[in-house]
């Protein structure tokens, strides 16, 4: 069964997801088509600045469990996961859009749901989860008493 907190912080993380995707999207959508760029590399420019910005919120609004205590390394370790996400992020809009031949807004929509799922899982298990520090420290105590 799921527990409360998973589902609190998987709720708040949809809005700040969903606040993101708006940023993501508009951003897009500007830079495609009023200032010209190609719409993968407005693509790419987008998801970053959302990124950045649902660092800052899920920091401060969702994820209380800090794994990593120096800010700057899990930063670091946030853009990590954000690049593999870019990459995924990238690479289904451009299929979208060019094999599906779907609109690159549309293309843009089903690839953020896609990765959504990469974001959430990799965030909250590598970065705002125990899990890792309380199963080493359990082996570690196992491996003292052998």
């Amino acid at each position: 069964m799921v527990n409360r907190t998973f589902l609190t912080q998987a709720s708040k993380y949809l809005i700040v997801g969903g606040s993101c995707a708006i940023i993501d999207f508009a951003l897009l959508y500007y830079l495609t088509t009023a200032v010209d760029l190609n719409y993968l590399v407005s693509s790419m420019i987008s998801f970053m600045t959302g990124a950045i910005v649902n660092y800052f919120l899920c920091v401060a609004w969702i994820f209380k469990t800090r794994v990593i205590s120096n800010r700057y390394f899990e930063f670091l370790l946030y853009m990590v996961i954000t690049a593999v996400g870019l990459v995924i992020n990238t690479g289904l809009v451009w299929y979208f859009t060019e094999k599906a031949g779907l609109y690159f807004m549309l293309s843009k929509i089903f690839a953020t749901a896609i990765t959504l799922v990469w974001n959430f899982t990799a965030r909250k298990f590598l970065l705002h989860t125990n899990y890792q520090i309380n199963n080493l420290s359990q082996r570690s105590a196992t491996e003292k008493k052998q």
